[in-house]
């Protein structure tokens, strides 16, 4: 009975070192190769977007807020699969970027609300024509949002699209992308992947050509090193709208 418990015990050491070694020589790879690892998880943002997109209508009905335990059960476990897993294992922990290299950090503070302000309003006039040619007859209905809502809204609009997107294209490979083209390349580089990324939600070229501008947008606000805390405001504020009614895209 001892000799199975050793040998045991031994196969379960050896499986744990095969692990780390194999979880070693992977963030290896990641660290030599951020770009490349950036530009899969794009892949895997839009993958688990599609999938959302298609198992949505079997549970919630309209693609809207729903005020349940289970669309708040939902929020909860796209958050911890985007927002935590993502962004903190596949981007902080893989590659051993610190927060602040993403654009965490107080150094103009101030500054960096009152861009994210200014992006918000931009953002919404670049949205004002998808709104028009829409109709009046396609425009979402308007709603006065509970206090239930306003807190799903926010949690949504602030820890899950905002926080994922913005530490991922802006935060993550903008800079990246500035190491090896002009600056305004690689704003539109990743303008133009946060766009494709949106692929399976977004519907018609406008909505495309919006999302196109809002990644101009955000992008201008990170510009080379500033606080990320500008773009993400402009993002989650955007995503707040949502409170008052389905989104208008």
């Amino acid at each position: 009975m001892s000799l199975i418990v050793r040998r045991t015990a031994l196969n379960l050491r050896k499986g744990a070192l095969a692990v780390h070694t194999s979880s070693k020589a992977y963030r290896n790879w990641c660290r030599g190769h951020p770009l490349a690892w950036g530009l899969l998880l794009v892949v895997v943002l839009w993958l688990s977007r599609v999938i959302l997109v298609l198992i949505f209508p079997q549970w919630f009905s309209p693609f809207d807020i729903h005020e349940t335990p289970a669309f708040a059960l939902l929020l909860l476990g796209w958050f911890a699969l985007l927002s935590v897993l993502l962004v903190g294992g596949g981007i902080v922990w893989l590659t051993g970027t610190s927060w602040r290299s993403l654009g965490w950090h107080r150094e103009g503070l101030v500054k960096a609300v009152g861009l994210g302000l200014l992006g918000f309003v931009l953002n919404v006039v670049a949205l004002l024509p998808v709104i028009w040619v829409r109709g009046a007859a396609a425009r979402p209905g308007y709603v006065s949002p509970t206090v239930i809502r306003l807190l799903l809204a926010a949690f949504f609009a602030f820890g899950i699209p905002a926080w994922v997107e913005e530490n991922l294209f802006r935060g993550f490979l903008q800079p990246l992308l500035a190491k090896r083209v002009a600056l305004w390349m690689a704003i539109g580089i990743q303008a133009a992947l946060f766009s494709a990324s949106h692929l399976g939600y977004a519907g018609n070229a406008l909505q495309f050509g919006w999302l196109f501008v809002s990644g101009l947008i955000y992008g201008w606000l990170r510009g080379r090193d500033r606080s990320l805390v500008a773009s993400y405001l402009a993002h989650a504020l955007g995503w707040m709208m949502i409170a008052f009614g389905p989104a208008a895209f």
